[in-house]
């Protein structure tokens, strides 16, 4: 009888346990299933965005709009072709999430969200971004009469503005030939050219530029682009030289360093 008992016990601790961990995975596939329908959720939310505009205190307005599924285009205070590698996350971040707050029962003056550091449109929808939290690695957003959390970078890549998130390629496709323009007009050599090529600027600014300083040089050059050509002007300051595009409004930042040697001969 004492070993029937204990059979039984037995046989009960193994159904339990079976239970248990039939209830353990039934869990874990529920919180898998809803993290990748969220992510699937937020990938689709961003999918539906066509149109952005950045607004932060002092600076232009900033506004891209969608060219095809994978392309952007900032299209003012000029226009430029984005970085998706910086947009993407971006939205992924500012897409609504699970968890939010109604913005009544949250103090948007201590959340900095009275006097917002940045207004995102995203579409139509207006979205605000405040201070930090006690933690100091998200920040508040309101949308609506709803306030969720955003992670802290969200501000500074905003703030980043054009040089954040504009492609920084001096040339936007690859030039077939370069010439200097004016009375020296020749085109520079194949190494020449390739050195002008690879440039990249380190930030990007409205023109004309404010506080530059004293221009002491500038050189003009043509940009041929296959069927068809661009003027573009090379201007040089204390330390950083601009590159500007006839008509463009805004102008390619670059150290003098980084500037090749058929520059500024």
């Amino acid at each position: 009888m004492t070993a029937r008992t204990h059979l039984q016990k037995t046989h009960r601790r193994i159904i339990q346990a079976s239970l248990l961990l039939c209830a353990l995975l039934l869990t874990v596939g529920v919180v898998h299933w809803n993290d990748v329908r969220d992510a699937d959720s937020v990938t689709e939310r961003a999918d539906t965005v066509h149109s952005i505009r950045l607004q932060r205190p002092g600076f232009p307005d900033i506004d891209l709009l969608r060219q095809s599924d994978e392309h952007w285009r900032i299209v003012e205070p000029c226009v430029l072709p984005v970085n998706g590698q910086r947009l993407a996350p971006l939205l992924d971040a500012l897409s609504p999430t699970a968890h939010s707050y109604a913005a009544a029962e949250v103090d948007l003056e201590t959340a900095g969200l009275s006097k917002p550091q940045a207004v995102v449109q995203l579409n139509q929808e207006t979205l605000l971004i405040g201070q930090t939290d006690l933690s100091g690695e998200r920040r508040y957003l309101q949308r609506g009469d709803r306030v969720q959390f955003v992670p802290e970078w969200v501000l500074s890549l905003v703030n980043g503005g054009l040089s954040a998130l504009a492609s920084l390629n001096v040339f936007s496709q690859v030039p077939d030939q370069l010439l200097v323009a004016g009375a020296e007009r020749a085109a520079l050599g194949p190494d020449q050219l390739d050195q002008w090529r690879s440039l990249t600027a380190q930030q990007i600014a409205t023109w004309p530029l404010q506080d530059a300083g004293e221009e002491t040089a500038a050189r003009s050059f043509i940009v041929d682009f296959g069927d068809r050509s661009v003027n573009m002007t090379l201007h040089h300051y204390a330390g950083y030289a601009a590159i500007h595009y006839e008509n463009a409004r805004c102008a390619y930042i670059l150290p003098l360093s980084s500037l090749p040697d058929s520059a500024f001969p």
